[in-house]
């Protein structure tokens, strides 16, 4: 997907390399200055022709003017507000290091993005992450990973954060530990 933001930041560096005016490309173009400033500002690219006498004219490749390889790897912020949301987040979920980057990414990710991940923390069984994000959660994000937490359905020590937890949380976390207490302590 092309980035024309990007794509009008090259246009626009290079034009003032060569010391040229909107103006003055326009006509070298025969278009309007309104055109080039409408590239330069990212509300529309050059058809296919002009962009080719834009190469000429600007000594650069059409690569150098469409690529979009200037977007960093761990810019998940542009990455989001340019691409489907969807694929960026598994893009990142696939990532071997997804898990040191999730706080950098968490706050950028609206609701049932940020579950999806929650539930990729408990299929990971490293849910160590939860100590990291549990002061960025949601009230019903962090009873809904409580429960699993306490269902034991991934591997966290709760002590870790239980400072942090809220009375009604805590209150939870009693709650399950005297029902498991009374389920495993032998009749007398």
């Amino acid at each position: 997907m092309l980035n024309l933001v990007l794509i009008g930041k090259r246009i626009s560096t290079k034009r003032k390399e060569l010391k040229l005016t909107q103006s003055g490309l326009a006509e070298s173009l025969y278009v309007t200055h309104q055109a080039v400033s409408k590239w330069e500002n990212g509300k529309s690219l050059p058809t296919i022709d002009i962009l080719y006498e834009l190469t000429k004219i600007l000594s650069v490749s059409i690569d150098y003017i469409l690529d979009d390889s200037d977007i960093l790897d761990t810019d998940y912020e542009t990455k989001f507000k340019i691409y489907p949301r969807d694929i960026v987040l598994n893009e990142f979920l696939t990532e071997d290091s997804w898990q040191d980057q999730v706080i950098s990414i968490f706050y950028l990710l609206n609701s049932k993005e940020r579950f999806k991940v929650i539930h990729k923390i408990i299929a990971s069984k490293n849910c160590m992450t939860i100590k990291e994000i549990w002061p960025y959660l949601t009230p019903e994000e962090r009873i809904y990973l409580l429960g699993n937490i306490m269902s034991n359905k991934c591997n966290f020590d709760i002590n870790l954060i239980y400072h942090q937890l809220t009375m009604e949380e805590q209150h939870i976390v009693q709650r399950k530990r005297n029902v498991y207490t009374t389920r495993t302590t032998p009749p007398k």
